[in-house]
């Protein structure tokens, strides 16, 4: 199987089109991407997937340890998810153990507050989108997906209008917001595919992690939110 490396963005933008890494597929975590992993590229070093385990804690606020970095479960074990059909189910299994590092890595990333950036060539995109599930899954966490394209818009990152039961037009949320307001896990599948119109509300949502709603809402940082509040209040 390829090996895998933790790369930074200097490693990202210079070799690139050397590696024939051409595939980005991201996975958000609480704040701004600071970190990628890079399929298919000469490894800095290599790992032992040996080292690697899983261990869940059965406790009603339960953790998980993936090679010693320990998270938070999203849900406790066995509790039933608001959406059951956006909780991956059966992916954990099928990941292979060339991929705990990678897996264990993710982990890391998730528990320093971080975003995710997995860089692949097309032919290890499958393999990418397996782990970003796996992990999602071993978490418990529901997960939103967004394949972006070049025909990705604004409103699927945002809202869209659409036909309600009873005849209303109301405005449907995309899976950003919805991953915005539930507290899952969001998955890009395809960032190098996007067009320059909606870079902007990609760079802002990974960046500031703010948007604003055609419905008239504002989504932005809880802590941020609450630093306003604190200083409101004090003033």
């Amino acid at each position: 199987a390829p090996s895998t490396r933790p790369c930074d963005g200097r490693a990202k933008r210079g070799r690139s089109s050397a590696d024939g890494l051409r595939g980005a597929l991201a996975c958000l975590g609480a704040s701004p991407l600071q970190g990628s992993l890079c399929f298919g590229a000469a490894p800095a070093k290599r790992w032992s997937s040996s080292r690697v385990s899983i261990a869940r804690s059965q406790a009603p606020a339960g953790k998980v340890s993936v090679g010693g970095v320990i998270v938070p479960l999203r849900a406790p074990v066995g509790s039933q998810h608001a959406r059951p059909e956006m909780s991956p189910v059966g992916f954990l299994e099928r990941l292979p153990n060339a991929l705990l590092p990678a897996l264990r890595w993710l982990a890391q990333k998730d528990a320093l507050g971080q975003d995710a950036l997995l860089l692949s060539s097309p032919a290890e995109r499958a393999r990418a989108r397996l782990l970003a599930l796996a992990y999602a899954e071993l978490v418990n966490a529901d997960l939103e997906y967004l394949a972006v394209s070049a025909d990705t818009t604004e409103a699927d990152l945002k809202q869209r209008r659409e036909l309600q039961p009873g005849g209303n037009v109301g405005f449907s949320d995309s899976p950003p917001v919805r991953a915005a307001l539930g507290g899952g896990i969001l998955l890009l599948d395809g960032l190098e595919r996007a067009e320059r119109n909606v870079l902007p509300t990609l760079n802002n949502l990974l960046e500031n992690r703010e948007m604003s709603l055609d419905d008239g809402r504002f989504l932005m940082d809880g802590r941020r939110f609450d630093e306003i509040v604190a200083s409101s209040e004090i003033a």
